[in-house]
């Protein structure tokens, strides 16, 4: 099954990950993408097109998450990664594999002066209804709302905080001089390919407009 092998590559290179990755973001999606890459994309609709820019509609999804402060160490940062492929590999009550589903996203919440990071495999579309119940307590189900989310494509190997904040900086941007006010307290960084494709890499910053 393509996920086992994409367990077993992960363990032999995950650990070499962790010299690389200074944060949550760069090192789970890092991991990420020394593994052989998702079975499965997300879908969703396109509202509109701007300039620069997309809007999409991402309906109600049930995601795997693990909740982590911002300034953990970096093995507590690489065992999010761990911990979240050991539920896709069968670490769950019903003892079910799944398949990886992309994007890898982590979910940035700001809180006045605290910033909370979590870690998400989004569930694959068949077990999407009833998601397998986690056996490790660090792993929530967390179903995300529909949200329409602004958003663009960037290439690359975004595997460090820097690259995003830049990257949603850059998008803030673009959607300022389109009139478009975003909220600041709420984002997600999404990663989709794994490592061996060189080109036409795609990464993602969502933001969400200011009601």
């Amino acid at each position: 099954m393509a996920g086992m092998r994409m367990a077993t590559l992960v363990l032999a290179t995950g650990l070499l990950a962790t010299l690389f990755q200074p944060s949550l973001a760069g090192s789970l999606i890092g991991a990420f993408s020394n593994s052989l890459g998702p079975d499965e994309i997300i879908k969703y609709d396109v509202v509109q097109e701007g300039n620069g820019f997309e809007e999409r509609k991402i309906p109600s999804l049930n995601w795997a998450c693990v909740e982590q402060e911002s300034g953990s160490s970096e093995a507590d940062q690489m065992e999010v990664f761990f911990r979240l492929f050991g539920y896709l590999g069968g670490n769950n009550i019903q003892g079910v594999r799944m398949n990886m589903a992309a994007p890898v996203s982590i979910e940035y919440v700001k809180n006045g002066t605290d910033v909370v990071l979590s870690g998400c495999f989004l569930v694959e579309r068949r077990h999407q209804q009833q998601p397998p119940e986690p056996t490790d307590s660090s792993i929530k189900i967390k179903e995300r709302p529909e949200m329409n989310v602004l958003t663009r494509k960037f290439g690359g190997y975004a595997t460090s905080d820097s690259v995003w904040l830049r990257e949603t900086a850059a998008l803030k941007a673009i959607l300022t001089a389109a009139g478009k006010e975003v909220r600041s307290d709420l984002m997600y960084w999404n990663a989709y390919d794994a490592p061996f494709k060189f080109w036409n890499r795609r990464n993602e910053v969502w933001l969400l407009e200011a009601v």
